[in-house]
């Protein structure tokens, strides 16, 4: 009977402490909301992150087990959401919002877009080795791209003015546009020959 009841005892000893292991694992690969900002339609990024973006009803930002508060900084200021990191690795965010107007990004951001987004207008504006893969429906489109700054860019847009300080930095692919605005005609020149 004493056996009996030491196995019994270790047995549901060794059940809970596995229970609460398995759980503690299951909440650390779970991908949680950073903030439950709303209404945002900026996006301003810097240092060596990735924002994905997704149009969706339901807004936020999301990150995963591995994100460093102490080194990644995420905060929304009226309009705009900001995202700055100092990580080595780069740094996954997703987002989920309703309409953007904007995105900036520098140093090595990578901000890409996860689904088509359908918006009035938009504004890309990219520098330093910043990055960004853009598909979207626009009204009107205007795009700044300097430095080493890389845009590719896909979807329509009923106008679309170009800045662009090297446009081979500059991709359209399965883009179409109906006018174009130009701030260089050599600009115009690569630009038009690439559509």
């Amino acid at each position: 009977m004493k056996t009996l009841t030491k196995t019994l005892f270790a047995t549901v000893f060794a059940a809970i402490l596995l229970t609460s292991s398995s759980i503690a694992t299951l909440a650390a690969g779970k991908i949680e909301l950073v903030k439950p900002a709303k209404g945002f339609k900026k996006i301003w990024v810097s240092g060596n992150v990735k924002i994905i973006l997704t149009q969706s009803e339901k807004e936020g930002v999301f990150v995963g087990e591995d994100f460093n508060a102490e080194k990644t900084s995420v905060l929304s200021k009226g309009e705009t959401l900001y995202v700055n990191s100092f990580e080595r690795q780069q740094v996954i965010i997703r987002v989920a919002m309703k309409d953007l107007l904007r995105i900036q990004a520098a140093g090595m951001a990578v901000v890409v877009t996860d689904n088509n987004f359908n918006l009035k207008c938009l504004q890309v504006i990219l520098s330093q080795s910043a990055v960004a893969k853009v598909n979207a429906v626009t009204g009107s489109l205007y795009t700044n791209i300097s430095d080493d700054a890389k845009l590719r860019m896909s979807g329509t847009t009923d106008q679309h003015t170009l800045i662009a300080s090297n446009p081979k930095n500059v991709r359209f692919d399965n883009f179409v546009c109906l006018g174009v605005n130009q701030q260089d005609t050599l600009l115009a020149l690569a630009v038009k020959s690439r559509l």
